[in-house]
C-alpha cells in the first residue's frame, strides 16, 4: 500500500485553504492524501491560534516565501518545504497584481515588480506577470517540479461563486475573471445559499465546491490552469515515489 500523498500549501487566508482542500478532494478522488497549510499556520486555519510572524493575506505569503527561500540557501528549491512534501501549492490572488509592496507593509522587496497588472481580458495577461513575481519571492527564475502556483482571477471568490451560483447573472455577462470584486456577489447569493467570507460558512459549502469543480474549471481559465498543472504534476510525483507499484489516482 502506497503512502498518502503529502500536499502542502501557502495561501492568503483560511477560506482560501478550505476552497483549495475542496478542490483537491475532487482532483484526488478516493486517493488518500495529507493536506498541510504552511501559511497561515495549519492550526490557524481551523482554530483561533496566532498567525505567527508572517501574518495574513498576500503579504503573509510573501514573507513566508522569502523565509522559505532563505532557508533553502536563496531558493525554495533547496528548502525543507519541498523535501518534506510531495507537492507544494502557493496561492496568490490575481488582484495582488494591482497593489504595491508598501500596501502590505513590505519595505525591501527583492524587486520593485508590483504593480504588474495587465489588461483584462485575458486574465492570463495579469496572472502570467504575477506568477513571475511570486517565483521571484521564492528565489526562482522559473517553476520547479512539485511546485504548483494557484492564481485565481481576480480572487478565490470568483471560483466560489462559479461553484455555488452557476447561473449568477453578473458572471453570465462574460469576462467573469476580470470582475474586480467577485466577493461582492457573496452578499447577492439567494437567501438559502447565502454565505459570508468566514471559515465556518465555507466549510459548510466545502462538499458543494468539490462536487461542482468541473463546471468551475470550465468557467474560469485560471481554475482550468490549476486543474491541468496539478494533474500534470501528480503522475510525476507518483512515478518518482514508486515507479513499479504506484499509479495516479482516479480523477474522473
Amino acid at each position: 500500500m502506497s503512502e498518502p500523498l503529502r500536499v502542502a500549501a501557502a495561501v492568503e487566508g483560511p477560506t482560501d485553504a478550505i476552497v483549495l482542500r475542496a478542490v483537491l478532494d475532487r482532483l484526488l478522488g478516493n486517493a488518500e492524501f495529507e493536506f498541510q497549510t504552511l501559511q497561515p499556520e495549519g492550526s490557524a486555519v481551523f482554530g483561533s491560534a496566532p498567525f505567527g510572524k508572517t501574518g495574513m493575506g498576500w503579504g503573509g505569503v510573501y514573507r513566508w516565501a522569502r523565509q522559505s527561500a532563505a532557508e533553502g540557501g536563496g531558493s525554495v528549491a533547496g528548502s525543507s518545504v519541498l523535501s518534506n512534501h510531495d507537492l507544494l501549492i502557493v496561492h496568490v490572488d490575481a488582484d495582488v497584481a494591482g497593489t504595491t509592496y508598501a500596501s502590505a507593509g513590505i519595505r525591501h522587496p527583492p524587486c520593485q515588480d508590483l504593480p504588474c497588472e495587465g489588461d483584462c481580458p485575458p486574465a492570463e495577461q495579469t496572472t502570467n506577470a504575477l506568477r513571475t513575481v511570486v517565483l521571484r519571492w521564492l528565489g526562482l527564475g522559473r517553476s520547479v517540479p512539485r511546485l504548483i502556483l494557484c492564481t485565481p482571477s481576480k480572487n478565490t471568490e470568483a471560483w466560489v461563486i462559479a461553484a455555488l451560483w452557476p447561473d449568477n447573472p453578473v458572471m453570465l455577462r462574460g469576462d467573469w475573471e476580470c470582475h474586480p470584486h467577485p466577493e461582492g456577489q457573496l452578499r447577492a447569493l439567494p437567501l438559502a445559499r447565502r454565505i459570508r467570507k468566514r471559515a465556518t460558512d465555507y466549510r459548510a459549502k466545502q462538499g458543494e465546491i468539490t462536487a461542482t469543480w468541473p463546471s468551475v474549471s470550465a468557467q474560469c481559465a485560471e481554475a482550468a490552469r490549476f486543474d491541468q498543472e496539478f494533474r500534470t504534476a501528480l503522475p510525476r510525483v507518483r512515478t518518482s515515489a514508486s515507479p513499479e507499484t504506484d499509479s495516479p489516482p482516479q480523477t474522473s
